[in-house]
């Protein structure tokens, strides 16, 4: 049996008002994952003249296309940091893609796919500034 209509709009209105919410946080967590570098990185090492020598690059996939820049010996514990940082975002991204696909049905929203999403690049996988 169904409740009365006045409950029925009032639980609504709360479900629109955190579809909203986190509509604006995942705008939010989008700026900010922009703002790290993509990628792992990676240790290249090189033997020449009897020694091994380690390079660390940072590599990431744009496309079919892997690109790797070198990152200077100083910076790797910065770059990591950044990484770690990126990823934890990364993570809240995507509890707040799964929230808002529950809430979505409910409210009688329709979110657009990811993959429409990433080839309007306003997903985590378009390119981004780099460091």
């Amino acid at each position: 049996m169904r409740k009365n209509k006045v409950e029925d709009d009032g639980i609504k209105g709360m479900l629109r008002d955190e579809y909203n919410r986190c509509l604006e946080l995942l705008d939010q967590v989008l700026k900010a994952i922009n703002n790290y570098p993509r990628g792992k990185l990676v240790v290249k090492k090189v033997k020449a003249r009897g020694h091994v020598y380690e390079y660390h690059h940072l590599q990431w996939r744009e496309g079919a296309r892997v690109l790797s820049r070198h990152v200077p010996k100083k910076e790797i514990p910065e770059i990591q940091k950044m990484i770690e940082q990126r990823e934890a975002y990364r993570s809240n991204y995507l509890k707040l893609e799964k929230r808002l696909a529950y809430l979505a049905p409910l409210i009688g929203e329709k979110r657009p796919s990811m993959r429409s999403r990433i080839l309007k690049g306003i997903a985590p996988s378009a390119p981004e500034k780099k460091v």
